[in-house]
């Protein structure tokens, strides 16, 4: 099986050698790490650097970490290898497309101080979704998007106590564009079938709200948000996840290869 992925890479890779792929790097940060409704870094913020790179009508190959500011909570460190795809159905310019997408995400917590049979932990991480883009209007760059999510986890290796179990995700966005600035407004809802921890019973997990301002200055990008979470039932047994507010900031900057 690792052969065939392997493989299947390679040639991606190769048919991507004579195109224009792009580099990016991010220098990301957020006053808490918060995923599918649940806070990963115990309510501290966290440097969250990144490395991507996207080959020309391709995948993206991701490497992606979490560090707690604070090196007390450096046990909750989390290094992540992602490879993500996104294709639209229609090709021609059109006010409205399905966009299906998806990736694979393997992660890694190099420290793992409750079991004596692996001192880390590991896991796989799968999202497979469909959404739906409509231009509400051309002249004010006013954009509209549904869709679905789902996510899929489960451990790698023995003795970690996390549940393999799926996550089901509805968005409505809006988008707003005026020369270089971008706003944003979405709205998430999520149904959690108990994953990765025993104590969450399947049912609604969260409801959330997220504004978002992105803007280019010359070759860098800047991006920054505002999250509000209300914790629903099925998060509520974990204690530490009830209604979050959290903001984040991004630098970025691209490299054409």
């Amino acid at each position: 099986m690792k052969k065939l992925v392997l493989m299947a890479l390679f040639a991606v890779i190769a048919t991507q050698v004579d195109a224009q792929n792009n580099l990016s790097v991010d220098w990301g940060n957020t006053t808490n790490y918060i995923a599918h409704g649940r806070t990963l870094s115990a309510n501290q913020a966290c440097f969250q650097p990144g490395v991507y790179y996207s080959f020309n009508n391709g995948p993206t190959v991701m490497a992606w970490f979490s560090l707690p500011y604070d090196r007390q909570f450096h046990a909750l460190d989390e290094w992540d290898i992602i490879i993500d795809h996104s294709v639209n159905i229609y090709k021609r310019e059109q006010d409205w497309n399905i966009n299906l997408h998806g990736y694979v995400n393997y992660w890694y917590l190099p420290v793992n101080e409750e079991s004596d049979k692996q001192n880390y932990y590991q896991g796989m991480k799968y999202n497979a979704g469909i959404h739906f883009p409509f231009m509400l209007s051309k002249s004010n760059g006013l954009k509209l998007t549904t869709g679905y999510d789902f996510y899929y986890y489960h451990q790698l290796g023995r003795d970690m106590n996390i549940r393999a179990a799926g996550i089901h995700e509805f968005l409505m966005k809006f988008n707003k564009s005026y020369k270089k600035v971008n706003l944003e407004a979405k709205s998430v809802i999520s149904n959690n079938q108990g994953a990765v921890d025993n104590r969450i019973e399947p049912g609604w997990g969260f409801f959330s709200q997220h504004l978002s301002c992105s803007f280019n200055i010359k070759a860098i990008s800047l991006r920054t948000g505002i999250n509000y979470q209300r914790t629903l039932e099925a998060l509520e047994p974990t204690g530490i996840d009830k209604d979050l507010l959290w903001f984040s900031l991004n630098i970025g900057k691209s490299f054409k290869l």
